[in-house]
């Protein structure tokens, strides 16, 4: 088992090597001047050249073979709906025939590739360009190379099961940047950009709750609010579900028997294992960084969202993917806390912190969470 984990660690490892030279190269462009910092050619460099350099991991997720859960069924999606027209597509998925029964934005990426090998590729190439999307803001504030590690080790896995899913949260990691800027549009719109994806993360327009108020009172009142939302979810999340599987938008997901909720939360307190060690030792060591700034304040808002997505896991197992909603952010959050710590002692400590917790994490994801359906990991040519 640990061999097999060590192909993962090994390209990640790598791969963080690669982000760490890419950052360098790129922000010493920007500051000799070679480049200008804003316009489409600018950004599409940003992103070609970003895709080359993890080359590694982009090719770990195009060139597995029978890694994931749904591997297979995802392949049978593409040939029934690489062959298929829109009119047909459109017209079977109003209907909720199963096969045909995913969103318009991957219906069109099964268009768009000739094979379902180039249709992986694909998938993996919008992924990382999403990422470096989703962490240009932040070029000079956090350290690419340990944003990659973590989005690797919380969404890797994840990502080789739920294609649809993770593509759909990468959008609306872009629109917590947005959010992050008050730019309430502009979320919205990623939003809904995500939602043609899977339209499950509609769920996401609450975090518009989450941004700054021009009054103070208002931002007071409000984590007021979300304090006691998360204490009290236990009691409410019954409800909230309730009101949810009588949305006809949703009503079919809590039809279908292996995503319907029980009568009342389920025991155990596993869940906690995903939430406390990431978190408290920022609120313990790093509490001054996360509240002396608005865009920190911002995404701790959204990570703590974890909480109740992670509670509703208890009511159905498969609930919990919208706890990723939340864990999303980690990404971006964590790096940039700890390069804001100034003891260089402390920040030294976090880091090893963290790294050993993620490496924990994704073994304990991959193995536990996961069944080892990853493990190991196949590629194309040894099949």
């Amino acid at each position: 088992m640990v061999l097999n984990l060590s192909v993962y660690f090994a390209v990640f490892a790598i791969s963080a090597g690669m982000m760490f030279l890419y950052q360098r190269i790129s922000n010493g462009i920007h500051v000799r001047g070679i480049v200008r910092e804003k316009g489409i050619s600018t950004c599409v460099l940003y992103l070609v050249s970003g895709c080359l350099f993890l080359f590694p991991i982009i090719a770990m997720y195009g060139l597995r073979y029978g890694i994931g859960t749904d591997y297979f069924s995802y392949e049978e999606i593409f040939n029934t709906l690489h062959a298929t027209g829109f009119a047909e597509y459109w017209e079977k998925y109003n209907q909720g025939i199963n096969i045909y029964y995913v969103e318009p934005g991957y219906y069109l990426l099964n268009r768009l590739f000739p094979s379902y090998r180039t249709l992986l590729w694909g998938i993996g190439i919008l992924i990382f360009s999403l990422f470096f999307l989703g962490i240009k803001p932040y070029a000079k504030n956090l350290s690419f190379s340990f944003s990659l590690y973590v989005f690797l080790a919380t969404q890797f896995i994840y990502s080789m099961n739920g294609s649809r899913f993770i593509v759909a949260l990468c959008f609306v990691l872009l629109g917590y940047n947005a959010l992050i800027q008050n730019r309430s549009i502009k979320f919205v719109l990623f939003v809904i950009a995500a939602a043609l994806f899977h339209r499950s993360v509609l769920f996401c327009f609450a975090m518009l709750f989450l941004k700054k108020y021009k009054h103070k009172g208002i931002n007071n009142t409000r984590n007021i609010a979300l304090f006691a939302a998360i204490m009290f979810f236990p009691f409410v999340g019954g409800i909230i579900l309730r009101i949810a599987g009588n949305i006809p938008f949703f009503s079919r997901y809590f039809e279908t028997s292996q995503y319907t909720a029980s009568e009342t939360m389920g025991g155990g307190f596993a869940w906690l294992l995903h939430v406390v060690p990431v978190y408290l030792p920022l609120l313990i060591l790093a509490r001054k960084e996360i509240f002396n700034s608005e865009d920190t304040k911002v995404l701790f808002r959204i990570c703590i969202m974890e909480i109740p997505f992670r509670m509703l896991g208890l009511y159905n197992t498969w609930y919990t993917r919208f706890s990723r909603c939340a864990q999303i952010a980690q990404f971006i959050f964590i790096p940039l806390i700890l390069q804001k710590i100034e003891n260089k002692r402390n920040r030294v400590i976090m880091y090893a912190y963290y790294v050993l917790w993620f490496i924990f994490y994704f073994a304990y994801y991959a193995i536990v969470n996961d069944g080892g359906d990853s493990l190991p990991y196949v590629w194309v040519f040894s099949k």
